[in-house]
């Protein structure tokens, strides 16, 4: 017991999934509930953990690497943010623009610079410890809102961040007009629409602008660009197969594969946005090799997979308390995804349609979980998304170029997508 007392010396809080009869160690099963007990009080950030390493505790320690280091630097992004969200809406004389540029900054807040935080990992990855990745997430940060808002537009949706998306901002910032004729709420529907295309566009351009400014004299610059507006293409690429499927398949699939476009989008409009880019984005701002940039896309590419398998997991079973957005929006847009596709091809098919892409309510929702459960879709969704999982954590491991403290942060990231809940 020993190693256990120098633990309790050493640290605040002692972690094991063990009992112990020491009442200054805290049970917790898995990462699940490590996560949950972690992000419940806000006390804990400052706090040194140790742990008592028993089976899968190892999980919750590399977890807790990430949450560290995830923590500090979001803090980072999240003043530098202000600084440039004030910097956009300052200067206008025009009160259209400023006006316009307001709503852009309100949408720019309430992100969880999950992608930036990758940036600065990948960064420090190579040998870096200052902050010269703090542009770089930014403008991965802005170009997210940017294509957010668009995505906003072709969902359709009111809600964004827990927040009114531009349309509806617009909507009620001109709720009441003082002349006209009935045609108001037309036109004022489409003003919303517009102003939100025309934000996203300029999103588009401060990103790059912010990239320019802070890098001209890198010597990486020509790599970060070319890399940059490669992440950008798939993700576009992404997103209109994304927006062309479920009409096709609603209106016209007959015998396509329709699990192998899914897959396509989880990785271009997912897995390249969201985990592969920004990480490789700051390695070779960090003077990556083209080598090595190769090497952790292989490594990373299922990880991103993985988590779009997550999030459409989260999307039908998740907390809309705690997700930010409907419940209902996937099944309501006809989202294809790993569940639908599964589901095509058994004998629940026409049932799931009865509710699918209709325009139901919070308590249809039901009867899609249970199409799901009994189908086995959530059961091959899950099953599919462990897999990626795992080989994931075993291709991370295998990177022989990256030490071992930013390889576990690296796999805490890995734990972390495996185990939230929104």
């Amino acid at each position: 017991m020993s190693d256990m007392k120098e633990l309790l010396l050493n640290n605040d809080y002692v972690i094991s999934n063990k009992k112990y009869d020491d009442e200054k160690v805290i049970v917790l099963k898995n990462s699940e509930e490590f996560l949950k007990w972690f992000l419940s009080d806000k006390n804990l950030y400052d706090k040194k953990i140790g742990f008592i390493l028993d089976e899968d505790v190892k999980r919750m320690e590399v977890l807790y690497e990430f949450l560290k280091y995830y923590l500090s630097v979001k803090d980072k992004f999240v003043l530098k943010m202000e600084e440039y969200n004030d910097l956009f809406v300052k200067g206008y004389s025009n009160r259209f623009l400023e006006e316009a540029l307001s709503q852009f900054v309100s949408s720019n807040k309430g992100g969880k610079f999950l992608r930036a935080s990758l940036i600065a990992l990948g960064y420090q990855s190579f040998g870096n410890d200052d902050d010269k990745y703090l542009p770089l997430g930014i403008a991965l940060e802005l170009f997210q809102t940017s294509i957010l808002i668009h995505d906003d537009i072709i969902d359709k949706a009111d809600k964004r961040r827990g927040m009114d998306t531009i349309p509806l901002k617009y909507e009620k910032l001109y709720s009441d007009k003082i002349k006209g004729d009935e045609s108001f709420i037309n036109k004022r529907h489409d003003i919303g629409t517009s102003m939100a295309l025309c934000l996203g566009d300029m999103g588009f351009y401060l990103a790059l602008q912010v990239i320019a400014q802070n890098y001209k004299n890198s010597e990486n610059l020509g790599r970060i660009l070319e890399y940059y507006n490669s992440v950008a293409i798939k993700t576009c690429e992404g997103e209109m197969v994304d927006v062309i499927l479920p009409f096709y398949e609603e209106f016209f699939g007959v015998s396509d594969d329709l699990e192998s476009h899914v897959m396509e989008i989880y990785k271009l409009k997912t897995a390249w946005y969201s985990v592969v880019g920004p990480y490789c984005l700051g390695a070779i701002l960090g003077g990556a090799s083209d080598n090595d940039i190769h090497k952790l896309e292989d490594a990373l590419l299922g990880l991103g997979v993985a988590f779009q398998i997550k999030d459409d997991l989260i999307g039908i079973y998740g907390d809309e308390k705690h997700i930010g957005k409907s419940v209902t929006s996937d099944a309501s847009e006809f989202k294809q995804t790993i569940l639908y596709a599964f589901v095509k091809n058994t004998e629940y098919s026409d049932e799931l349609l009865k509710y699918y892409g209709k325009n139901i309510k919070i308590s249809d929702m039901d009867k899609i979980k249970d199409i799901f459960d009994k189908s086995g879709a959530k059961e091959y969704a899950n099953s599919k998304m462990d897999d990626l999982f795992k080989k994931a954590f075993q291709d991370i491991l295998d990177l022989e170029f990256l030490d071992i403290e930013k390889k576990k942060i690296l796999l805490g990231f890995a734990e972390f997508l495996r185990v939230r809940s929104k």
